[in-house]
């Protein structure tokens, strides 16, 4: 992510990101045994690059992935909203059903900050008249929910395009973190 705020930030981390950064090419310079390598190594700081390189590319088939299956999810959100709002009232108009019945369900909202997040909603029945109610209150809330969760589509799609524009960058990315590189390398012994 760092990767993409430089690209954002024309080429810059502020100190909080490169320490940010330093932190993660200590964390990372520790789990592959940097340290040793140095002794039997003379070109340390390419064979560093390279791991982080291959971390980087790693992380961001991970944030791809993750991604996607978030992208998938919304455009079914409100589809399943409605298969709620269907099975409340057929709970409703069961004579069988057994109550307190507490049903649950994802959507999309906006939080104090605006930023749109995923909520869970947890809505429990004592009788049939609850039911009713509540199926009421969930179709009335879908098209606002609809238009939220388009929303976040939109989101989650310009978050994929600057995921492929960072991996592209990558590369250069470490390639200019290299001095920083160095400098923990150096403090790893």
């Amino acid at each position: 992510m760092l990767a993409r705020a430089k690209l954002e930030q024309d080429g810059r981390l502020s100190v909080r990101q490169r320490e940010k950064l330093r932190r993660a090419f200590a964390a990372a310079g520790n789990a592959f045994g940097w340290n040793a390598t140095v002794a039997s190594n003379g070109d340390w700081v390419v064979a560093a690059s390279k791991d982080v390189l291959k971390l980087a590319r790693k992380g961001t088939k991970f944030l791809e992935h993750d991604l996607a299956d978030e992208l998938a999810l919304k455009r079914t959100e409100v589809l399943k909203i409605q298969e709620v709002a269907t099975y409340v009232r057929e709970l409703a108009e069961d004579p069988d059903a057994t109550y307190a019945t507490e049903i649950t369900y994802v959507y999309t909202a906006r939080d104090a900050s605006k930023t749109l997040v995923t909520r869970t909603a947890m809505v429990t029945v004592n009788n049939p008249q609850d039911a009713i109610s509540s199926a009421g209150v969930i179709e009335k809330s879908l098209p606002g929910r609809g238009k939220l969760a388009e929303q976040m589509i939109v989101e989650i799609r310009r978050k994929q395009d600057q995921l492929d524009a960072m991996r592209q960058t990558l590369p250069s990315f470490v390639e200019s973190s290299r001095p920083l590189l160095s400098e923990v390398i150096a403090n790893l012994h």
